[in-house]
């Protein structure tokens, strides 16, 4: 269920240029997605090593069994999240390579015909 949620949440950005040109607008909705998703990784990190550092550990064993579980979903879901806001700011870099690249070939056009 987490792997799905955050896949569907993380790829908005698929769609939301398709067959058309990029826009400012596309890749300010982007960032905030991938903000997003870092949060997410953070937050599940951070109680991760909430849940590390909670005491005592030892005392009962299927106390221990339940937050080691615990703990394994968390850093699993961490690392899920990660590596979709990696695959997102990826493809986020290409984006915003493209349209940079058609900017300034638009500006170099438009300044060797003249228009400048």
């Amino acid at each position: 269920m987490t792997r799905r949620r955050q896949g569907s949440e993380a790829r908005p950005a698929d769609v939301a240029g398709q067959g058309s040109e990029e826009r400012p607008s596309d890749v300010e909705g982007e960032i905030s997605n991938l903000r997003c998703l870092l949060a997410r990784a953070s937050a599940l990190v951070r109680a991760a090593e909430s849940a590390i550092d909670r005491a005592p550990w030892g005392d009962n064993a299927d106390e221990d069994r339940r937050r080691l579980e615990d703990l394994s979903h968390l850093v699993g879901a961490a690392g899920e999240a990660l590596a979709v806001a990696n695959d997102n700011g990826n493809q986020l870099a290409a984006r915003l390579a493209k349209l940079t690249a058609t900017r300034i070939a638009g500006a170099l056009a438009k300044h060797s015909s003249g228009g400048a």
